[in-house]
């Protein structure tokens, strides 16, 4: 085997390792919009790509080298996962899926991912662990020696796949322009592998790979529109325009991560209940005494306490261009002197955070697929209830069933309550029937006041006296 040959087996592994950590890591971050993140969504999608890579490796390492063009298998299966990369990564694509599964009954978040990683992310893993375990036989015939250098070169490619889609393009280039990088470190590796002769051959397949992958990942041809304001490793943010009267739109609908985040209207009444409800409640009532700490946990686009400029606000998001995207494109205005925005997690600041608050918010339970598991804790709410001031007050917005209908409502409720105490309310501010699954917005409101578990009974009642001496 000559040099070259071996340079460019070795280079191929590399591409390909870099492919398959990429390939994973793009649907991991694509999946967020619809079914969140948590550790048994990243269970399944691993499980699918390394049992489908295992069956790869089995078939490259018995398939008979003699009796079976194998070059022509490779650069065929190159091509193939090429196209099975088109149609599993674009976000435009994934959401066609999910749209379809929904309206034919299927919602339960694992049954999804678990049907999307069999008809999306198999057979591509199975193409790419037989085209790595093939060459590997290829160059361990030539030389033995070489296995422990190709299992290096391979897992070299995972990692800089795995820092370089993470911290690197998804970050600076997007989403999409990640997917068009994969893409081209395959045909890449395709043209490292085909003989010269046959390229021709090949030609139309690849140019079409490449319109498809820029077709599918491009918004404006995809919707007609251009409303995507960024989409990397941490959000897919979009602000569109709602509410058409007279021929214009009076109200702008953030979303994150393919949830409804923040909405602001030039009519009070299109804007969210809930955020009506937090501002009409405990924001204009807030006394005007001396400015109040204000602390919410889930920014969104800054639409709590609007128009206040006088008491203080810390606004908390992890993502970090929130600011500056709400004030240029949502709000339309900068942020008020008495309000700042910290970018960070919520659960880490708070850890570390040694000032209290007359009154904290905490908006993160944005979808039903995206809670943060940590921000479901007792931990959470205990920390939450040690930054009140006394006399302070808690509002949690979450969307869940009204009447208990599922485990989670239940959950949370008494997750609540053994965290925080009797002090604490569940307020349904929007209508709903007691009868059904529906899910909306339950405000907890908590009270930081001393509590008093006396009860009345028969033998002893001061209910009369206890309620007029207010």
């Amino acid at each position: 085997m000559s040099f070259k040959l071996k340079f460019h087996l070795l280079f191929v592994i590399c591409l390909l390792g870099f492919s398959s950590l990429s390939f994973e890591l793009i649907i991991l971050r694509q999946l967020i919009n619809f079914v969140g993140s948590n550790a048994l969504i990243t269970s399944i999608i691993m499980t699918v790509i390394l049992l489908f890579l295992s069956v790869g490796y089995y078939i490259g390492s018995v398939i008979s080298v003699a009796k079976h063009p194998i070059r022509q298998y490779i650069q065929k299966l190159i091509i193939f996962t090429v196209f099975a990369y088109i149609l599993a990564c674009p976000f435009y694509l994934m959401q066609t899926y999910f749209y379809f599964l929904y309206f034919i009954g299927i919602r339960q978040t694992l049954i999804l991912v678990l049907l999307f990683s069999l008809a999306f992310l198999s057979l591509p893993s199975a193409s790419l662990g037989f085209v790595t375990s093939v060459i590997g036989r290829y160059i361990h015939h030539f030389n033995a020696d070489y296995t422990g250098r190709f299992m290096a070169i391979d897992t070299i490619g995972s990692v800089l796949g795995s820092l370089g889609t993470t911290l690197v393009l998804m970050p600076f280039l997007g989403v999409a322009h990640t997917i068009l990088f994969l893409i081209l470190a395959n045909i890449l590796a395709f043209f490292l592998i085909v003989k010269t002769a046959n390229i021709p051959f090949y030609i139309t397949p690849i140019l079409m790979a490449l319109i498809l992958t820029v077709l599918f990942n491009n918004e404006k041809l995809m919707t007609g529109s251009q409303f995507l304001i960024k989409d990397d490793a941490v959000s897919r943010l979009e602000i569109l325009p709602v509410d058409e009267q007279d021929g214009r739109y009076v109200s702008k609908l953030m979303k994150i991560n393919g949830s409804l985040s923040s909405k602001v209207s030039e009519n009070e009444a299109f804007n969210f209940e809930y955020i009506n409800f937090i501002n009409q409640t405990f924001i204009k009532n807030l006394p005007q005494d001396y400015p109040h700490q204000i602390l919410v946990l889930g920014a969104g686009g800054f639409t709590i306490g609007p128009d206040d400029t006088f008491h203080q606000y810390t606004f908390l998001d992890i993502e970090k261009d929130l600011q500056k995207i709400s004030e240029q494109h949502f709000l339309d205005a900068p942020l008020t002197p008495n309000k700042k925005f910290i970018a960070r997690d919520a659960y880490l600041f708070l850890l570390n955070d040694q000032n209290a608050y007359d009154l904290i918010i905490i908006d993160v339970y944005s979808a039903v697929q995206s809670i943060p598991l940590n921000f479901t804790t007792t931990n959470f709410f205990k920390l939450v209830k040690a930054h009140l001031k006394p006399d302070g007050i808690m509002v949690a917005n979450i969307i869940t069933s009204p009447s208990f209908k599922n485990a989670f409502s239940k959950r949370i409720d008494n997750t609540l309550r053994e965290a925080l105490g009797n002090t604490l309310q569940r307020t349904i501010i929007q209508p709903y029937s007691p009868y059904s699954d529906e899910l909306k917005n339950v405000e907890y409101i908590y009270y930081n006041i001393p509590e008093d578990r006396a009860v009345y009974t028969l033998d002893k009642n001061t209910s009369f006296y206890d309620q007029n001496s207010i």
